[in-house]
């Protein structure tokens, strides 16, 4: 009951330090950003880049989506730009993730560089500002702690986990791709956060139960899972706004079939690399890679497939 509790406890502390974090950025930054997305989405490649960079600094590929479907329902941008920058929304927040698994790092050698050292003198900024009444800039400091004191309090409430028989059961059964794959879609529709499940699934990594083979399906199951936040967004928007959420979900679901078909005859000829244990580093890779990949293989038919959006559109 107090793993469940610790662990209850510290999710919201991380998801609600990181949507602080994001949104103080936003709020810094918002007419930049706007202006940006508005001049740099002319030709997908630079909607990718900027989708990139832009979400890997706000630490959120929901934030930027719903963003971008705010603009295209205001006619600031077209459906066509908005193509790029949901394709670099999803790679740029793998950089949350690597953020996670340097946070979790041990080494006493990186402790001079590790957040978590200065998060009271980071919490105390934020403080300065918030009786300054500067409660963009207090939010962007005290968010960045909360995110970095929760991801802490997630990885120590998950650590007890490895003692208990029904949990290495329960890991086994996710040797089921395809149950792996419903794991990280239901959790992520459930917390409405993709960092927050690569972070458990790093957090994880510590029993030394989490294989190539469970941990692979579960993250391509998040990246659809995380769609969902985009398409409540899209209530009471016009049908352009509305192309975009649909968009990044068969982008992502699209995605998912294609690397899940490969990854399947990984598991069928049975390869010796699927039952190696990972750790939260590894997590960070996997997840950049398999964005990465997707957006090169996707790129040749982003025409075919907005032709394919407009039909499904079509009065």
């Amino acid at each position: 009951m107090n793993i469940i509790l610790e662990f209850t406890i510290s999710l919201c502390l991380f998801i609600y330090g990181l949507q602080l974090f994001s949104k103080g950025l936003e709020n810094l930054f918002q007419k930049k950003i706007k202006t940006y997305l508005i001049k740099y989405t002319n030709r997908t490649s630079k909607g990718i880049i900027l989708g990139t960079i832009l979400t890997a600094l706000i630490g959120s590929s929901s934030l930027t989506t719903i963003l971008t479907i705010s603009l295209v329902n205001k006619n600031i941008i077209s459906f066509h730009n908005s193509l790029g920058i949901i394709m670099g929304a999803n790679l740029g927040t793998c950089l949350t993730s690597f953020l996670t698994a340097f946070l979790s790092h041990d080494n006493s050698l990186f402790i001079f560089l590790n957040p978590n050292t200065y998060t009271p003198f980071i919490i105390l900024i934020g403080l300065f500002y918030y009786f300054k009444n500067k409660q963009t800039k207090s939010n962007v400091f005290i968010g960045f702690s909360l995110f970095i004191l929760g991801l802490k309090m997630l990885q120590n409430s998950l650590n007890p986990l490895q003692e208990y028989e029904w949990f290495k059961s329960l890991i086994k059964t996710l040797n089921n791709p395809f149950l792996a794959l419903l794991s990280g879609f239901f959790i992520t529709s459930l917390i409405q956060s993709s960092s927050a499940t690569i972070a458990i699934l790093q957090g994880l990594t510590k029993s030394g139960t989490i294989t190539y083979l469970n941990s692979i399906p579960i993250i391509m199951g998040e990246n659809i899972g995380t769609c969902l936040t985009s398409l409540i967004a899209t209530f009471k928007t016009n049908k352009n706004a509305k192309k975009v959420a649909l968009s990044n979900l068969f982008y992502n679901i699209i995605g998912t079939i294609f690397f899940m078909i490969l990854f399947y005859f990984t598991y069928i000829l049975k390869l010796n690399f699927l039952n190696q244990s990972v750790n939260s580093l590894k997590i960070a890779f996997i997840h950049t890679l398999f964005n990465f990949l997707s957006i090169i293989i996707f790129y040749p038919f982003l025409k075919i497939f907005e032709k394919l959006i407009n039909k499904l559109f079509y009065n």
